[in-house]
């Protein structure tokens, strides 16, 4: 694998691709290359496959050439597909049919073919959520435009399994697998051989008949649960004739499991299954490193006596293969610290010290024996009780167990799901080493004033979904975080608004008619912006607090700029918009985009620039965060030459430079420099003394790149956006259901025949909410009060992949953009 640019080159015997590294999960599979861009859950954002296939297999399907033999291979029975478009490009020095469509449930798909010769063709798959086309959609044509070939392509489908070359060629034989029958052998479940340990009490680790050694780093501990680490080394490793396995340079593995219910008086005791790596219940986790990516543990672990055992098989989900595993291993139990375990069961109780529980959570136990099983456990600092939804127990959980009182070192109560419950007990008021207080679900109304007021070490107090109608009124000075949301409160104490620790305050779905002045300063109010905008002051004071000055809003909107208006009546008429040109041209913005065009190799001052580094005045520092007693450099995202696009747009500074940072990409802290000056006075980025270990973000320094500039028109994306025009063009709500065709309009109204990727004053999808509606509940004002003032998206030329090719945006008020007060901007982002 060859690294360029920010792309990563992959090959097999017969042809290579680059791929871009937003694509993080890549398998090679005899001749296939897979690439998938997917979420920690196994959710995915896109996949994007290419095989070499012979001709001779499209030849089952309906079609007068293989191109259309092709698209009908592709037809699935049960499935609608939408046409969006054919075209033709140019692939390996050939012609490439494509075709690009949508299937009934939102699924975009890019498919392709070029046959090279009479008897083989590659084809390209690529797919993600219909709402991320414009992003995933050039990736995919850049992709299948790398494709190089070469080789022998029969000899590389001659090496295939044989079940596969059957599949391809049509051929019936009797180790012939077809789909079902693949499926049904791989799901027979082999006999897993009973774990014993060792007579000779010599430790193990075996593959396929190949012997493993341990490495030093193997450790057992206990953090919740336990926690073994495993990690081997193949002695004498040779990747060609172990790659089949493992695949990492030097043979080294290992697999890291995280068990939860093997308490056995002080021993490790249980059996736990998993089948492709993962265990049905979520008690138990497995995670691997080193081995080859398509291979999942199938099998037993047992803890028995103070060793780890596995038996089993690595199953390969591409290929009915399985390689047996087994594995012995002693656990240094004497090393073991109980107290930090969490006991969720209560036979994990018996003939158990009660000084050793100090953690324990329990699921729907039975309220009967909890009292009984509590009332020996004085030694707890963490106890949780969740119950689920219209369960038995929970019903039958009526009172909370005045045991808990005695719990002098409780640090953690959690009381989930408590329907039953009617009052909180004021004891509670008597656990003084509690930090974190959570009960929720219950149908309590009011809590004693006094209650909480004297656990002077509460930190978090979580007290949502229940039936409050009034919120304790005295709270400790220590607190930070306070959850409210869900009940019944028509208002909040005036003393919240002295609590000086106080950092969060979710009151969220009450039906509140008053609240405090000053409840507006809590850094973090999660609260209706409705209602913030009803009860309190959210009045915009401006940056420099001197309150705000007058600006021309019109110049925001397409409809001031002639050029921009013809181009939206145009559009409208010819994607067949008539009867909503007059709401279109309403919220209709007047935006310049950006798109990435060449590198920039710093041979200009002061140029606009994505990535890279700044063009910073000379008497202007690097901006800087300190880390650990250690001054860390931002992250420049860009500079914008607002004299260069003075002509696109007029509610811009005229001349002046633009400097875009954020802090790090966890929470997008910005800083934003206006230099009005002239760019002589301006110091070349390749003057800057700075490396990517200077950059306080670990993704570090970006690859800069010019760009091109235009002005355009931006509408919203119809879909979760109705803030945007519900007061003043509410018939556009109809437009939600022609998410589609609404789309096709936006794309028509873009410069530079591409989805540009950046932007001044755009609308930006999010799932949620909008970037204005962001600022205004972290620095107050309303909606139409700010404006983008940069949009940047995850793109490939520079090297930008925001979480989850996610987009971040910079918001500022427009009063401070007319003052030129760039101190008090706003970033955030959007990701799915």
């Amino acid at each position: 694998m060859e690294s360029s640019m920010n792309n990563q080159k992959f090959e097999t015997d017969t042809f290579s691709l680059l791929i871009p590294s937003v694509y993080t999960d890549m398998q090679v599979v005899w001749e296939s290359i897979r690439a998938a861009h997917e979420l920690p859950d196994d959710d995915y954002l896109s996949y994007a496959t290419t095989t070499l296939i012979p001709v001779e297999f499209f030849n089952e399907f309906d079609g007068e050439n293989i191109v259309l033999r092709f698209w009908q291979s592709n037809k699935l029975a049960d499935e609608e597909i939408e046409l969006i478009e054919e075209k033709e490009i140019q692939v390996a020095g050939h012609s490439s049919n494509i075709r690009l469509v949508k299937s009934k449930d939102d699924i975009f798909y890019y498919l392709a073919i070029v046959q090279i010769s009479d008897q083989f063709c590659y084809i390209f798959k690529g797919d993600c959520k219909i709402e991320h086309r414009a992003f995933y959609e050039p990736l995919f044509e850049a992709i299948w435009q790398s494709l190089e070939y070469f080789g022998n392509h029969q000899e590389a489908i001659d090496k295939l399994p044989k079940f596969l070359q059957d599949f391809y060629y049509h051929r019936k034989s009797e180790n012939n697998f077809n789909e079902e029958e693949q499926l049904e052998e791989n799901s027979i479940l082999l006999a897993i051989e009973e774990f014993s340990i060792p007579v000779d009490d010599k430790e193990y680790w075996i593959i396929d008949d190949i012997q493993l050694q341990f490495l030093p780093e193997c450790s057992a501990s206990i953090n919740g649960t336990l926690y073994v680490n495993l990690e081997g080394i193949i002695p004498e490793f040779e990747e060609k004739k172990h790659s089949y396995i493992v695949d990492s340079y030097n043979g080294a593995v290992a697999l890291n499991f995280s068990l939860g219910q093997i308490y056995n008086q002080g021993i490790p005791t249980g059996l736990v299954p998993f089948e492709k790596g993962r265990d049905e219940s979520y008690n138990h986790y497995l995670w691997d490193r080193g081995f080859k990516y398509s291979l999942g543990f199938t099998g037993n672990v047992t803890l028995k006596d103070g060793w780890i055992g596995l038996n089993g098989y690595l199953e390969d989900k591409w290929d009915p293969k399985r390689y047996k595993i087994s594995l012995a291993k002693k656990i240094a139990t004497q090393e073991l610290e109980w107290e930090k375990y969490d006991f969720t069961m209560f036979k994990e109780l018996e003939k158990t010290s009660p000084k050793i529980v100090r953690q324990l959570k329990l699921k729907d136990p039975d309220p009967t024996e909890l009292r009984e099983e509590l009332h020996s456990l004085v030694h707890l600092e963490s106890l949780t009780i969740q119950f689920s939804n219209n369960s038995k127990e929970a019903e039958a959980f009526t009172e909370i167990p005045s045991s808990i009182k005695h719990f002098k070192n409780l640090k953690s109560l959690h009381l989930w799901g408590i329907a039953a419950i009617t009052k909180f007990p004021e004891w509670i008021g008597d656990l003084r080493e509690l930090e974190f207080l959570l009960l929720t679900g219950s149908k309590v109304e009011g809590i004693h004033p006094y209650t909480l007021q004297y656990l002077s070490k509460l930190k978090l107090c979580f007290l949502e979904n229940n039936n409050l109608g009034s919120a304790p009124k005295l709270l400790p000075d220590n607190l930070e975080v306070l959850h409210l949301e869900g009940n019944q409160l028509t208002d909040v104490p005036n003393s919240y608004t002295q609590l000086k620790n106080l950092k969060k305050l979710h009151i969220k779905n009450n039906p509140l008619k008053s609240l405090p002045s000053g409840l507006e300063n809590i850094p973090e109010l999660d609260l209706e912006l409705e209602k913030k905008m009803t009860l309190l002051d959210y009045t915009y004071k401006g940056a420099d607090n001197n309150g705000v000055v007058p600006y021309e809003d019109e110049l925001f909107y397409a409809r001031n700029d002639s050029d921009l208006n013809s181009n939206l009546r145009k559009a409208i008429e010819e994607k067949g918009f008539q009867e909503y040109e007059n709401g279109l041209s309403k919220i209709a913005r007047h935006a310049v985009n950006f798109a990435t065009i060449i590198p920039d190799l710093y041979d200009e001052v002061g140029n606009n620039r994505i990535g890279g580094l700044p063009d910073l005045p000379v008497n202007v520092d690097y901006p800087t965060v300190k880390s650990d007693d250690e001054k860390k450099g931002y992250q420049f995202i860009a500079q914008i030459n607002c004299a260069s696009i003075a002509n696109l747009q007029d509610y811009l500074p005229r001349t002046g430079m633009l400097y875009f940072f954020i802090e790090d990409q966890q929470d997008f802290v910005p800083r934003v420099i206006f230099y009005e000056g002239e760019t002589d006075n301006l110091k070349s980025a390749k003057e800057l003394n700075i490396d990517e270990e200077f950059i306080y973000d670990e993704s570090g320094i970006y690859q800069a790149f010019k760009t091109n500039s235009e002005k355009c028109i931006s509408l919203p994306s119809f879909y979760n956006d109705e803030h945007y025009y519900k007061d003043i063009a509410p018939e556009l709500k109809e437009l939600e259901e022609k998410y589609d065709e609404t789309e096709t309009l936006k794309e028509a109204l873009l410069p530079f025949n591409t989805k540009s990727s950046h932007g001044i004053n755009n609308y930006v999808f999010k799932q949620h909410d909008s970037p204005e509606i962001e600022a205004v509940n972290t620095l107050k004002g309303k909606q139409e009060e700010w404006m983008v003032l940069l949009r940047v998206s995850s793109d490939n030329n520079p090297g930008f992949c925001f979480w989850d090719a996610g987009e971040i945006y910079f918001v500022i008020h427009k009063s401070d953009l007319a003052k030129k007060d760039f101190s008090n901007v706003y970033c955030g982002l959007e990701t799915s």
